[in-house]
């Protein structure tokens, strides 16, 4: 497909920009469903290289009027589309969704269809290294396989709560409210504490399984030793969603609050412990160089969540501190939640914390290229990740400062996902014209159906797995994608990768 739009559509509100591959022509026609040309506008005289691609673009944003339609330019056409208020209802809907379908020790709904399953990893797990045995039941499987990891499920919920804070009238029913989604998760974090306040890193079995589902991985599980990435995570996570959850169940706020101070107690008491998987174990590691960033969100969260001058004090001394040049939202670098909960501390430290978000808007405004995303060189692993990222970051700087320009381009990073990408995907299964179909993703290789909602990875430059390393030799970063479940690195699918697609949407379709 040579012109590349949002495959779900677009507000009519929203500027809608066309990304053309090629020499096609001079204007590009809209039509409607009737074929009749209702719009021509032309196409953009300036052109770029990108990606072994020459392309222009051309804006139909005064396309306003509810409906469907297609764009034309010379012989190629796009994919349908449509303009209305609520373009993105359903996929936002399935993007939640899809944190039910990967719960783990629970018998999922009849709803789910050929992936419905009876709770999975019911049994208790053994501490590594020892014959103690611990209930580590519940919360979600983390990716394509089956393990579960508080690093990233830190992530993952923090993303949700954020979403619900921002826009909670930005979601319909779906199989689960997300509040009570996101306490599925909470519930099981809680069971990965020790008595001291460390946080074990993970549960899962020594290996990953074949492609089956959940319930028939029957192998022993193992919790892994205690990290203080882990830690900081869980008692970041925890205050943050004590403060959320305080109203509807003051109990349960209240046992996250406690599990969050004995968490940063473990955390005073103890240097770095980095996470290496320990020998036997060659599940996900979730690694990490330090846990700077992890301490910091922490000391802000409780900063905001128990108002104690320690915490305060703590906040006040890691922000002084630590690197300030850029501002990621995790999981292995959490600076940028540190930096959008701490704008809501007082005085000088939520200004330093405004400050920083701008600033970091604005280094991403600056590597923007003709597809809207900030990577050109390289694309990582979960690339469509860091797309999420940018464009809530994008959103942050826009609520503070009103300029339009940051909406448009964190609107960009969500045109991308959806289809304005070099090869026309939309990144998220069951949705578009052309959606990802293909994950490495365990129940849908095991049924043969593709289980709706899921964001893909994305492109990865890397060539980190051997169907990629077969198929993609040669291609420039962003067409180093293989819709193919063999394809991890570029074709997996994560409970962090649709967390941020959820608040994404949530900030764009705030009134």
């Amino acid at each position: 497909m040579n012109i590349q739009i949002n495959q779900l559509g677009y507000t009519p509100a929203m500027k809608k920009t066309a990304v053309l591959r090629g020499r096609l022509g001079n204007q590009l026609q809209v039509k409607n469903a009737s074929g009749e040309t209702v719009l021509t506008v032309p196409v953009s005289a300036e052109r770029t290289n990108l990606w072994d691609d020459e392309l222009a673009t051309a804006d139909f944003s005064t396309l306003t009027q509810p409906g469907a339609y297609t764009l034309h330019c010379g012989e190629e056409s796009s994919y349908p589309f449509v303009i209305d208020e609520k373009p993105y209802e359903a996929c936002l809907t399935a993007l939640v969704d899809m944190l039910y379908y990967q719960r783990c020790g629970d018998d999922l709904k009849p709803e789910t269809g050929c992936f419905a399953h009876p709770a999975c990893h019911t049994g208790l797990a053994r501490v590594y290294g020892s014959e103690e045995l611990v209930d580590a039941s519940g919360g979600w499987h983390d990716a394509g396989d089956f393990g579960r990891y508080i690093v990233p499920a830190a992530k993952a919920v923090v993303d949700l709560l954020m979403a619900w804070e921002w826009n909670r009238g930005a979601f319909v029913p779906g199989l689960t409210e997300l509040p009570d989604e996101a306490r599925w998760e909470l519930e099981w974090m809680l069971k990965l504490q020790r008595a001291d306040g460390g946080v074990y890193h993970k549960v899962s079995c020594a290996r990953f399984c074949g492609m089956i589902m959940p319930h028939e991985e029957t192998e022993e599980l193992i919790l892994s030793p205690v990290s203080t990435t882990a830690t900081g995570d869980f008692a970041a996570c925890m205050a943050m969603a004590s403060r959320f959850y305080a109203v509807s169940d003051p109990a349960f706020a209240l046992r996250m609050k406690e599990a969050a101070g004995r968490a940063w107690d473990f955390l005073a008491c103890n240097e770095p412990i980095l996470f290496r998987n320990p020998e036997g174990i060659t599940t996900g590691g979730y690694g990490d160089r330090n846990d700077e960033d992890e301490r910091l969100w922490a000391a802000i969260e409780l900063a905001l969540t128990c108002k104690e001058e320690k915490f305060l004090a703590a906040a006040a001394e890691r922000l002084t501190a630590i690197d300030r040049s850029a501002a990621p939202l995790g999981w292995a670098d959490m600076r940028g939640y540190a930096a959008i909960e701490g704008m809501l501390l007082p005085g000088e430290l939520g200004q330093l914390c405004r400050n920083w978000v701008l600033e970091e808007a604005d280094r991403l405004l600056c590597r923007i290229n003709a597809y809207g995303i900030t990577m050109t060189d390289r694309l990582p692993w979960g690339s469509n990740m860091n797309i999420s990222n940018d464009g809530v970051m994008l959103y942050q700087a826009y609520v503070l400062t009103g300029d339009e320009k940051y909406r448009q381009a964190a609107e960009k990073q969500l045109h991308y996902l959806l289809g304005v990408n070099p090869l026309s995907y939309c990144y998220v299964s069951g949705f578009g014209s052309q959606p990802m179909s293909h994950p490495h993703h365990r129940p849908s290789v095991a049924q043969g159906v593709c289980q709706p909602g899921m964001l893909s990875g994305g492109a990865a430059s890397g060539m980190m797995d051997a169907c990629a390393r077969e198929h993609l030799q040669g291609q420039p970063a962003g067409k180093s994608f293989i819709d193919h479940f063999a394809s991890y690195s570029t074709n997996e699918i994560c409970i962090y990768w649709n967390s941020p697609m959820v608040a994404l949407l949530a900030c764009l379709l705030a009134k």
